[in-house]
Formats: C-alpha cells, sequence, structure tokens
C-alpha cells in the first residue's frame, strides 16, 4: 500500500505545494479528523456524445437544463472547499472541454489543489493539452471503454504524458468491459499511466455486473487508482465524507453516480452541507454506497477480511440514486435543485439570466 500511494502522488501531484498539501491531508485524515479531501465537479451538462450508460444522463438531459456554472462561481466554492481541506478537485460534466472557457475556470482553483480533467478527448489536441497544463492541470482523465474506442487516441495519451501531465485512464469494472481493461493496464504500465477502477452504478449493474475476479485481481496494483483506497486510504467508500459531488447547478451529493441531494451551495454555505453529510456517512462501512447486491456484498468482505453490515446495502429501485427506500432517503431530495425549481415553477420556464445571477451563499 504505500508504494500504491507514492505511485499515485507521483503521477498527481505537480509542484511542492501540492505534495504538501497531500501529505498534511494524509496526516489528518489517519488522525481522525474530518477533511474534505476531492470534490468531483460537474462544470457543464453539455456533451458531444450520447453514451449508453452515462453516469450523469438523468441530470443532462433533464427539459430546460440551466447554463453553465459560472467561473466566479467555481471561484467561490472552490475557495470554500480549499478550506475544509480539499486536496482535490476533478472536473467532469457532460464534456467540460466544450466550454471555451475552462481554462480560464481552471486557473481560479489555488495552485496547492491537484486538478483533474475528465474528458471523452474528442475534443482534444496537443495544443489544447498544453493550455489545460499551463493553467493548472495535473491529470487528463480519459474515458475509455467500448463507447470511447473510436475517440480515444494512444498517441494524444502519450503526448499529454510527455508535456508533464499526468494520464488515467478511466473504465468501468464490469464483465463486458474485461478486454478493454485489461489493454488500458498493459498500455499503463508500458506508457507511464495510471487506471481508474470505476465501480458500476446500478444502472450498469443490472444487465453486467462487476467483474469480480478482474477486480480483485488488481485493485491493490500501484498503477490502478480506486477512490475508497485512493481518498479515505481504507477499504471503505469515501463519498460524503472525504468525497462529494457537486453538480453543475448547485447540488451537492455524495457521489457522481447517487442523485441524491444533500444542500444547494446558493442556499447554504458548503460547509453547512458537508458537515450534515459527514455526519450521516462517517460511521457507514462499505467498499461503495453504489452496492447492491447482497452476495458481491458478501463476496466483497470475504476477499478483503471485512465484516461489513449488510443493512448498509443501497435499494434498486432507482438507478440513479440507489439511497431510494433507504434510511438516507429521508435526508435527500431527488434529482437536482434545478429539477425541483422546474417543477414547482412549471407554468413559468427558468431563463438562462436566472440561473446566471445567483452566487454560492458565502462561508463565514
Amino acid at each position: 500500500m504505500i508504494r500504491k500511494a507514492l505511485t499515485q502522488l507521483r503521477m498527481a501531484a505537480r509542484n511542492p505545494a501540492q505534495v504538501r498539501r497531500v501529505i498534511a491531508s494524509e496526516l489528518k485524515t489517519r488522525a481522525g479528523v474530518p477533511t474534505l479531501r476531492s470534490v468531483e465537479f460537474a462544470v457543464t451538462w453539455v456533451c458531444n456524445l450520447k453514451c449508453d450508460f452515462c453516469y450523469a444522463e438523468d441530470l443532462m438531459y433533464a427539459q430546460n437544463r440551466p447554463p453553465n456554472i459560472s467561473v466566479e462561481s467555481v471561484r467561490e466554492i472552490t475557495r470554500q472547499a480549499r478550506e475544509l481541506g480539499m486536496i482535490h478537485v476533478n472536473i467532469t460534466g457532460g464534456e467540460p472541454t466544450l466550454r471555451k472557457d475552462l481554462c480560464e475556470l481552471i486557473d481560479t482553483i489555488p495552485k496547492d489543489i491537484v486538478v483533474s480533467v475528465v474528458t471523452n478527448s474528442t475534443l482534444l489536441d496537443v495544443e489544447k493539452l498544453k493550455r489545460l497544463r499551463e493553467a493548472g492541470v495535473s491529470t487528463i482523465q480519459f474515458s475509455y471503454g467500448r463507447y470511447y474506442l473510436k475517440s480515444f487516441s494512444l498517441e494524444l495519451a502519450r503526448a499529454a504524458r510527455s508535456l508533464g501531465l499526468g494520464v488515467t485512464l478511466s473504465v468501468v469494472n464490469i464483465r463486458s468491459e474485461r478486454d478493454n481493461i485489461v489493454q488500458s493496464l498493459q498500455w499503463a504500465a508500458a506508457h507511464d499511466f495510471s487506471v481508474l477502477f470505476n465501480y458500476p452504478m446500478r444502472y450498469s449493474s443490472a444487465t453486467d455486473g462487476l467483474d469480480s475476479e478482474l477486480y480483485w485481481q488488481y485493485r491493490y496494483h500501484p498503477l490502478v487508482r480506486e477512490d475508497n483506497l485512493f481518498w479515505s486510504g481504507k477499504d471503505r467508500c469515501p463519498a460524503g465524507t472525504q468525497k462529494i459531488y457537486l453538480t453543475n447547478d448547485g447540488d451537492v451529493m455524495t457521489c457522481d453516480r447517487i442523485h441524491g441531494s444533500f444542500g444547494n451551495v446558493y442556499q447554504q454555505p458548503l460547509e453547512v452541507i458537508w458537515r450534515k453529510m459527514y455526519g450521516l456517512f462517517k460511521d457507514v462501512k462499505s467498499f461503495c454506497l453504489l452496492e447492491t447486491c447482497p452476495q458481491q456484498w458478501s463476496e466483497n468482505n470475504q476477499r478483503a477480511g471485512k465484516s461489513y453490515d449488510p443493512s448498509l446495502l443501497g435499494a434498486s429501485q432507482d438507478p440513479f440514486n440507489v439511497f431510494k427506500g433507504t434510511r438516507f432517503e429521508q435526508y435527500t431530495v431527488p434529482a437536482t435543485q434545478f429539477t425541483r425549481d422546474m417543477l414547482a415553477a412549471a407554468a413559468r420556464p427558468r431563463t438562462k439570466s436566472d440561473a446566471a445571477e445567483r452566487q454560492p451563499v458565502a462561508s463565514g
């Protein structure tokens, strides 16, 4: 595990300030100090692809979706998150490279924060990679799998690495993706990339399912990243405690694949929302909050030598919100604040100016 941690630190951190902040965060986390370490931040709902099993499908294709979150809002939200201990922000969407002001947005993030960008890579070229690197990006996370085979370019990924960017190939651990996962692992070893293992959401696993054999074979490999090991430092899920998901319209969720909102930054400071979430989830021990299969839960316990309580299994009623029907449902609202506003004001659809005028509630 020490080798794995050092490998991940080398691939992520790009300056001494980031290294110091990551190490300090690790020490605080292991000492039991509540620390928000990572924020998954959707900065647009717009995408140029429409992939099956998209984890943000229900949010991206909502009727009358709001415009892109403003750069100033991103600046204020990341300032608040940094005060709570954030060491990493993952820029996602939608497809973030569709934003013409993406580099300006990234430039507002303090330089001691590790910044990664998730992309389908269809709009990238070497010049754009250079601009992202100059803006402060540490890692480019290329989506990889059967829906990206036409758009993924190994040469472009190698070019990103030669520019000093970390390169992560993001895969979903389902049985139908086994060949692609094996290929990504081979490329990682050959070209100094890393591979991000994504536990499948209910939407995918309903028809396919976790490739348990491959998952456990490589889970602890130094070149393989998985969020529960990387951000919590333990064999448990960091969602809602060390890691949160913040949507383009300001909703705060535990995970980019669990769409029950615990609050909105346009109504409350981020600290208030996160501390409520931390209190709810600090004692919830599971490998991944997405787990809904008792058999898989039992196998994960057995393989890792754990005894996590099966009463914490998620429900399968809503493919985009496993809290539906569980004790956590009472603390959440469905989908997004935007969706609730839209339903409440069906006779008066929201305009772009309505959303553009909103500002996050300041902390302090």
